[in-house]
């Protein structure tokens, strides 16, 4: 037995409470290393002694399932409730070779004989889970995991007022150009949305800031003019609820934007300043880099900076949310929107960089104010430190995007996709999984159809396994209807309205595709059970609900039907029957989303 390969985490993605009652446990071990693996569990003060005096643990032994398996490892998992919400367990393993083990907190010991495993039970050896605290639970609201969610770029969606001088749909477009996108605008478009079947907006951010992207905000009260006003913004949440639309609103709450009253003040009184702890000012004076005539932060050229900021940006400064005023000036912010203007949501920019303790703040106030908010994170990478319940409810899944971009763009093979998302599955508590906010693509990212090389084949195949996984999947504005760009900023083109520039075929998949999501239950199981081929096909199930998923990421090649797999089909896409007999050959960049007929 490999017993450098074992691991397991008491209190950690290895050992989680579900909800109030369910504990989750996994256990990793060596790929195909052992025989069978139990858990040996109790509660730590269950003993009972017989009329000889003689005392035992009270204990239950269950088998753990073999839930996946991928090059390296082998991942075993069972859900336990513990009656009185208290558990002690350890792992009995049975090697290939007949050899038991008991793996506990402290080692891993062979058991000889059963007189060495029962006669006296040493819970300090064992794993603890000491109690399920149900104030420590994911209470994240019941309705994100079923959201449909559409990512909106406010000043290149639709404009109503119609104030910029700008052609819409000039090309190409920077950061600096405001092509007169606003509030009203989005309302006017409210009813497309709904037709598509979104059932969430998700705002980048629309507070007062001077750049089209608003991430350097100047004022967290106000709605940028540009946008409209804060009536503007009333009515649209008015209006989007009348059509049981969501609303998030992007939180910039890392750093301010440059023109910040507090930051301002600090430029023009320095070390007199009464939010100079506001900041992370390392010396004075603050400002050591050069400025435009007009008095704005320009091309530092690789200064040191005299304060952090987001990056080396000097219009970006940090903020320190341990300053009681800056800290309440935010707070104030969040619990505003939520009850002035019923917001439903925030996603909070470069979360992974405010400090944990500020994070369980803003979860706090939010839910004092409105008790079903959500609270989205921006992190790129592994979040579970983020993701226990106190701070964010959930994060955009790069985690998921990285595996899935590097596959289909062919940077990595089937091989390696399926130990990617495998691990992806294993690692991630199934209670954070479920409220994900999938992507394929954002405001950050190239475009999902320039990255598959303009081909809509291809990206069909990247909406179809996002609309597929456990979570909340998330449309990048204008994807729905094929619009494409580089990186930021020709990834937040204006909105084509124009039904002559539409890709309308891929529009009506993509209503397909939300319509099957909301109709079968099995697109959001958990798992995608993946079947050995060199195509990518995985079944899913979930209440009495099986499908069958082929997707081919290259040319045009034969799929060897496994002989439980044969059989007569609906592919769920045009509704047409299909018989799976011993072989099926598959176009290149083809897919069949199939249901048995029963």
């Amino acid at each position: 037995m490999n017993k450098l390969a074992l691991w397991h985490n008491a209190k950690s993605e290895y050992s989680y409470a579900y909800d109030q009652k369910t504990l989750h446990i996994v256990l990793r071990t060596a790929k195909n290393d052992l025989k069978k693996v139990e858990i040996i569990h109790g509660d730590p003060f269950s003993w009972i002694g017989d009329k000889h005096g003689k005392v035992s643990w009270k204990h239950d032994i269950d088998t753990m399932a073999k839930r996946y398996q991928h090059d390296d490892f082998d991942f075993y998992f069972i859900a336990i409730n513990p009656p009185y919400l208290r558990t002690k367990y350890a792992f009995l393993l049975y090697t290939n070779e007949g050899e038991k083990f008991l793996f506990g907190s402290k080692r891993v010991r062979e058991i000889k004989d059963e007189s060495s495993l029962y006669e006296q039970f040493d819970l300090s050896e064992y794993y603890n889970y000491p109690y399920l605290n149900h104030e420590d639970l994911h209470h994240t609201p019941s309705w994100v995991k079923d959201t449909i969610w559409y990512q909106i770029f406010p000043d290149r969606f639709n404009s109503f007022n119609k104030k910029s001088e700008l052609t819409w749909g000039n090309l190409p477009v920077s950061n600096n150009q405001i092509y007169g996108g606003d509030l009203l605008g989005v309302v006017e478009k409210l009813d497309y949305l709904k037709d598509l079947g979104v059932t969430g907006i998700y705002f980048t951010p629309i507070f007062e800031a001077p750049t089209a992207h608003k991430y350097d905000t100047i004022n967290y009260f106000k709605i940028d003019p540009q946008f409209g006003t804060n009536d503007d913004f009333k009515t649209l949440v008015v209006e989007a609820h009348k059509r049981d639309i969501k609303v998030m609103l992007d939180g910039v709450f890392n750093h301010s934007g440059y023109d910040h009253p507090f930051f301002q003040d600090v430029v023009k009184h320095g070390e007199n300043s009464i939010y100079k702890d506001c900041f992370f000012i390392e010396k004075f004076p603050v400002v050591n880099f050069p400025l435009t005539p007009s008095g704005k932060p320009t091309n530092y050229h690789g200064i040191e900076l005299n304060l952090k900021t987001f990056g080396f940006t000097p219009h970006m400064p940090k903020w320190n949310t341990s300053s009681k005023i800056a800290e309440k000036h935010l707070l104030d912010c969040i619990a505003y929107w939520i009850k002035e203007y019923d917001i439903d949501g925030w996603r909070l920019d470069v979360s992974n960089e405010i400090s944990h303790d500020f994070l369980r703040q803003i979860k706090k106030i939010s839910r004092e104010t409105k008790k079903d908010t959500f609270i989205l994170g921006e992190n790129w990478d592994s979040s579970i430190p983020w993701l226990h319940g106190d701070q964010l409810d959930s994060v955009m899944n790069y985690e998921l995007s990285h595996p899935l971009w590097k596959f289909l763009e062919h940077k990595i093979d089937l091989k390696t996709f399926k130990h990617m998302v495998i691990n992806y599955l294993a690692t991630t508590p199934k209670n954070v999984m479920e409220n994900m906010f999938n992507l394929v693509g954002s405001h950050d990212t190239i475009r999902i159809k320039r990255r598959l090389s303009d081909d809509p084949r291809r990206v069909k195949l990247a909406y179809l396994f996002m609309f597929l996984s456990a979570g909340a999947p998330n449309i990048y504005y204008g994807d729905e209807i094929g619009m494409t760009g580089e990186h930021d900023p020709d990834n937040r083109r204006c909105m084509l309205w124009d039904q002559k520039n539409m890709d309308l075929d891929f529009l009506a998949f993509t209503k397909k595709l939300i319509l099957l999501r909301k109709d079968h239950p099995s697109f959001i199981d958990y798992d995608y059970h993946f079947v050995d081929s060199d195509l990518l096909a995985f079944t899913k199930s979930k209440d009495h609900d099986d499908i069958l998923v082929l997707m081919n990421n290259g040319s045009s090649q034969t799929f060897d039907v496994p002989l439980s797999y044969r059989g007569h089909y609906v592919n769920l896409i045009d509704g047409k029957k299909i018989t799976l007999h011993d072989k099926i050959d598959i176009k290149e960049y083809e897919f069949f989303l199939l249901q048995k007929e029963v």
